[in-house]
């Protein structure tokens, strides 16, 4: 597949209260709640959604490759050059997936760039 190109995602842009999700097979991939600007140019989040979301593949290059852990597409990369863990909520970090890459320090946490193509965004459904 191929990515957009920079800053072209709608994705990338706005508040979201919701889920994104796989654009090929539905699995939920990250939240809302863990959505960035990282100034990347693509949707970048800092945590994925659960153990199950989320595989890697180290490219030969050495890069971190994201696809979705359900059917294998291909959604971005992670770089662990994230927010740090004391700019986020600490209730939804101390919740972060084990399977989430980390570096050596904890310096910073994951950045996920996304492929705005790779993911669809489902609104959060109001309690009655």
């Amino acid at each position: 597949g191929l990515t957009e190109p920079l800053a072209t995602s709608p994705l990338n842009y706005g508040k979201y209260d919701g889920e994104f999700k796989c654009a090929y097979c539905g699995e939920t991939l990250f939240d809302s709640n863990a959505k960035y600007d990282s100034g990347s140019g693509w949707p970048s989040f800092w945590r994925s959604a659960s153990e199950n979301a989320v595989q890697y593949k180290r490219e030969m290059n050495g890069s971190l490759e994201c696809q979705c852990k359900r059917c294998s597409s291909h959604l971005g990369h992670a770089f662990l050059d994230g927010p740090s863990p004391g700019s986020v909520n600490q209730d939804l970090l101390n919740e972060s997936p084990s399977s989430d890459p980390r570096g050596r320090t904890s310096q910073y946490l994951p950045r996920y760039c996304i492929n705005g193509a790779a993911i669809k965004y489902s609104a959060r459904e109001e309690e009655s």
